[in-house]
């Protein structure tokens, strides 16, 4: 749902408002869904608690069909983008944009990208297949019902943005792992310090 009305965009504004003076270290891309309340959530306690400044899309956040402007400065000013690859991440439209500048920043700038395979494998997002590639050919279906402009280059560049994500290597499995997953929360806080 897009938030805005003629006098300009509402959820720019919001978020330029909340996030104006902040510069973030990292910044966490996630499905909801999958990993807030479990692995994002510790992850983002453990990164805070350690002094990192940490950006999480907060389910209060008002969201729409285009990632906004302070969004996309958000990514650009933050060092690291810690992406949880989850099974249903594919299926998120916001989660794929979002993806799509975090991986533009990391070829132009060297932002640094530290992907977590959250119960999936790495192959399954650089090619998608399985679980994750079933979700994000229901994305796919999804737009192309849409009938939108330019769909073949955009499925396109969206494939290639995943492939090259999944090529980076990053922490896997860490579903069935809890104990593993407080490990790797350590180990990201130690990096991003």
């Amino acid at each position: 749902m897009a938030f805005s009305d003629s006098d300009g965009d509402i959820e720019t504004d919001f978020l330029h408002d909340l996030y104006q003076d902040r510069n973030f270290e990292v910044f966490l891309s996630f499905r909801g869904e999958d990993t807030r309340a479990s692995f994002t959530s510790h992850l983002y306690t453990a990164l805070q608690n350690a002094g990192i400044v940490v950006f999480k899309d907060d389910e209060s956040l008002p969201r729409g069909k285009q990632i906004s402007p302070s969004l996309r400065l958000t990514i650009e000013q933050s060092r690291i983008s810690v992406v949880v690859f989850s099974k249903n991440y594919g299926e998120s439209r916001w989660c794929i944009k979002e993806l799509i500048k975090i991986m533009e920043c990391h070829r132009t700038i060297g932002h640094v990208v530290l992907p977590v395979f959250y119960d999936v494998d790495p192959s399954e997002v650089r090619h998608q297949r399985g679980q994750f590639g079933k979700a994000f050919q229901h994305l796919l279906n999804k737009i192309s019902k849409q009938k939108e402009e330019k769909l073949v280059d955009r499925m396109q560049r969206w494939r290639k943005t995943l492939g090259g994500a999944g090529g980076i290597s990053g922490f896997e499995d860490l579903s069935s792992r809890f104990n593993e997953t407080l490990s790797v929360s350590s180990d990201f806080t130690e990096y991003c310090l």
